[in-house]
C-alpha cells in the first residue's frame, strides 16, 4: 500500500511506535482532523493494517467529510463511511452537558456495527480514535463513552500532546501539520439550546463563508443563545463583510470576541460561556 509520505517509521515517536506495535490491525474513527489523520499516517508508517471509518451527518460540515474522504483516497487508505444522526439521542436533543457522552456512545455502537458487517472484529481489528494527551486534561464527557466502548486511543496512550503531534507530523512528512481543530457543529450551541438540522446547516454555511472572507485566523460562530463570533483577528476593513455574512444567515446582531484562544468555549463542566 502506498502511504505517500516524505518521512519514515524512524521519525514516529518511540512511545507511539511501541503502542502501534501491539495493534497490527486497526480500525480508526477518522474525522479528517489532524489527530486522526496523524494516527492513520503513523500506523501506516509502522506497517499496521489500517481501516479508516468516517461518519457523516448533520453535525459534521459537508466540506469536512469531503476533505476527509479525499485525503484517504489520495493516501490509498482503506475507507468506509457511514451516516450517523445524533439529534434523536436524548442528551443531544436537549443539548445537555452530557451531550458528548450520549453522542460518543451512539457513535461507538454504530462503528462496532460497521466493523461487524465487514467481519473486521473477527479479524482482530482494534477500534481506535484520535484522542490525544491534552484531551485527557479537559472537560470531555465523551471519554467515558470511549472507555466503556473499549476504544483505544494510541496518541493519548503514548502521551502525545497536540504540540507533539504537530511536531511529529512535520518530522514524518504529513501534510498540513498546522491544521486547526474544528469540533462538531453541536459544540457551537450553548448547553440547553435544542439543536436542529436547519440551525446546524445555517451555522455550517455561515462559517464556510466566513472562512472565505479573509484573515480571521481560527474562529468559531457560537450561539449562547445570542450569536457570538470568536476570532483570532479581524481587520477593520473586513468587519462590514463579516457583518453582511452574519446578517445573511440570521446571526446578527452578533457579539465579537477578537483575539486570544477560541477553544474551550464549553469545556468547563457544563458551565456554558466562560
Amino acid at each position: 500500500m502506498s502511504n505517500g509520505n516524505n518521512g519514515g517509521a524512524g521519525q514516529v515517536p518511540a512511545a507511539l511506535a511501541r503502542v502501534l506495535g501491539g495493534l497490527p490491525r486497526m480500525a480508526v474513527a477518522y474525522s479528517g482532523g489532524l489527530d486522526s489523520r496523524f494516527l492513520c499516517h503513523a500506523a501506516l508508517l509502522c506497517g499496521c493494517d489500517v481501516l479508516a471509518v468516517h461518519v457523516f451527518g448533520p453535525h459534521i460540515p459537508a466540506q469536512e467529510s469531503a476533505g476527509a474522504t479525499a485525503w484517504a483516497q489520495q493516501r490509498g487508505l482503506p475507507l468506509r463511511t457511514a451516516r450517523f444522526d445524533p439529534l434523536a439521542l436524548p442528551e443531544v436533543a436537549t443539548n445537555s452537558p452530557k451531550r458528548c457522552y450520549d453522542c460518543k456512545t451512539g457513535l461507538v455502537h454504530l462503528l462496532r456495527g460497521e466493523l461487524a458487517a465487514l467481519a473486521c472484529e473477527e479479524q482482530g481489528h482494534v477500534l481506535c480514535d484520535g484522542t490525544n494527551a491534552d484531551d485527557l486534561q479537559a472537560y470531555r464527557p465523551g471519554l467515558r463513552a470511549l472507555e466503556e466502548g473499549c476504544v483505544r486511543s494510541p496518541l493519548a496512550e503514548a502521551g502525545l500532546s497536540k504540540a507533539a503531534i504537530r511536531e511529529a507530523a512535520r518530522a514524518t512528512g504529513l501534510d498540513r501539520p498546522d491544521q486547526r481543530a474544528r469540533p462538531c457543529l453541536l459544540t457551537r450551541m450553548a448547553y440547553g439550546m435544542r439543536p436542529d438540522a436547519p440551525t446546524l446547516a445555517r451555522l455550517e454555511a455561515a462559517e464556510d463563508d466566513l472562512a472565505k472572507a479573509g484573515p480571521l485566523g481560527d474562529f468559531r460562530l457560537r450561539l449562547t443563545p445570542e450569536a457570538v463570533l470568536q476570532a483570532e483577528s479581524m481587520p477593520d476593513s473586513q468587519r462590514q463583510q463579516v457583518q453582511n455574512i452574519l446578517q445573511r444567515y440570521g446571526f446578527w446582531p452578533c457579539k465579537m470576541e477578537i483575539g486570544g484562544s477560541v477553544s474551550g468555549f464549553y469545556d468547563a463542566g457544563g458551565a456554558g460561556h466562560k
